[in-house]
């Protein structure tokens, strides 16, 4: 099985990873099989500079799933299943995002406590924190509902190391069954506004084709009132858009686990 480097939708922080590690094709769902329960637990970096190392760390659980952080690059999440293999500890990424490969973030609402935390002279109400730039646009306009005649706005993005959307199409389902598809807004990756909507248009389901897959959009079925903003989540490996693959690392005689990365990051387990 040949390696592969190449997506259409690489960004910086995951070509770090294509460029430290061996990546080679995984499925896009996983299902693990229980690993050696001897070497489970909480591994940390072992570097000295606890500052620049604090924030790597990995996890292997006895089920045989695990998570890395931190690793290769600052802010990467992977996840997916492990095995050992004499003194190699095999690491094999699986999509986060299972089924469609796409799924809706819904913030924690703004609140008093929020506005109590920015207010200054002329900021006395959320409506006008958020317009200063105080308090984020998105956690206001994700749970507050459309009124007639307002644009809705679906942001898709992917939320491990931000790969862009590319030349998607996002849609709308209505309560009619009518089907709404709209290109991204100019110089906005992700972005879709739909502001022709009926005045009393109703959301049942937010889609989203993607330029790998055009032939087989994803849809979200939403329940609650229609919003001003939907927030989507896409899991590029199960859309095949990259792809994931191995990691391995190599058991140490006291018990650390030092990765095959150039960087040769130690873990040591956690107290």
């Amino acid at each position: 099985m040949r390696c592969r480097r190449s997506a259409s939708r690489l960004g910086g922080a995951f070509a770090g990873l294509m460029a430290c590690a061996s990546l080679c094709a995984a499925p896009a769902a996983f299902a693990c099989e229980p690993a050696d329960a001897a070497l489970s637990g909480r591994y940390v970096s072992a570097a000295a500079d606890s500052a620049a190392s604090s924030d790597k760390s990995l996890q292997l659980n006895k089920d045989g799933s695990f998570r890395l952080l931190g690793v290769p690059v600052q802010g990467a999440d992977f996840s997916g299943c492990w095995q050992r293999s004499d003194d190699i500890v095999v690491l094999v990424e699986g999509a986060a995002i299972d089924g469609e490969g796409i799924k809706r973030a819904l913030p924690e609402p703004l609140t008093q406590a929020d506005l109590k935390a920015v207010r200054t002279d002329g900021i006395d109400t959320l409506e006008q924190a958020v317009d200063a730039g105080l308090l984020p646009l998105g956690r206001q306009w994700a749970n507050q509902l459309r009124r007639a005649g307002e644009t809705v706005r679906v942001s898709v993005y992917e939320p491990r190391v931000g790969l862009a959307v590319g030349d998607a199409k996002g849609m709308l389902r209505l309560a009619d069954g009518t089907v709404i598809e709209q290109a991204p807004t100019p110089g906005e990756d992700g972005q879709f506004e739909f502001a022709s909507l009926p005045a009393r248009a109703v959301v049942t389901a937010i889609g989203v084709r993607f330029p790998e897959q055009p032939d087989q959009p994803r849809w979200l079925t939403v329940s609650d009132p229609t919003k001003r903003l939907y927030l989507i989540e896409f899991d590029a490996r199960a859309l095949g858009a990259v792809q994931g693959g191995f990691i391995t690392l190599s058991r140490r005689a006291d018990g650390s686990l030092t990765s095959d990365f150039p960087d040769a990051t130690r873990f040591k387990r956690a107290p």
